[in-house]
């Protein structure tokens, strides 16, 4: 279970303990309006949520921020800040195992240089 501090949508009551991490508050509701809005059961019941239940899950959008982290923004105000796409490189000494030229940078620390290859021959190697 999670704990947190969020209203419940429909009621503005507080919802203290969900069985999942909420991207946002909205679409969040309590125990009682829970119960009410699949017409019906226990009021203050606790919804059962397993791997194997065919209970859906409330439609938040994919891109919705978790309700408890704060939001992000760039130096333009625009959103998020964007992440390269690009992965630090390791540079270093090694000769390639296919054609013996010489590596000098890599995505990765190798830990074994008996197999190391050039661009080129991994891939000619994965066709």
């Amino acid at each position: 279970m999670h704990q947190g501090n969020w209203k419940c949508s429909s009621c503005g009551g507080a919802i203290t303990e969900l069985p999942f991490m909420p991207r946002s508050e909205s679409g969040l509701t309590c125990r009682t309006c829970y119960a009410k809005k699949k017409g019906g059961g226990t009021a203050g019941a606790a919804p059962a949520f397993t791997s194997n239940s065919s209970a859906e899950a409330p439609d938040i959008p994919f891109d919705a921020p978790l309700a408890n982290e704060p939001h992000g923004t760039d130096d333009l105000g625009m959103g998020e800040v964007p992440v390269s796409s690009e992965r630090p490189k390791v540079a270093g000494n090694w000769r390639c195992a296919g054609c013996g030229a010489t590596i000098t940078s890599l995505p990765f620390t190798p830990r074994d240089t008996s197999n190391l290859k050039c661009l080129d021959c991994y891939k000619r190697s994965k066709a």
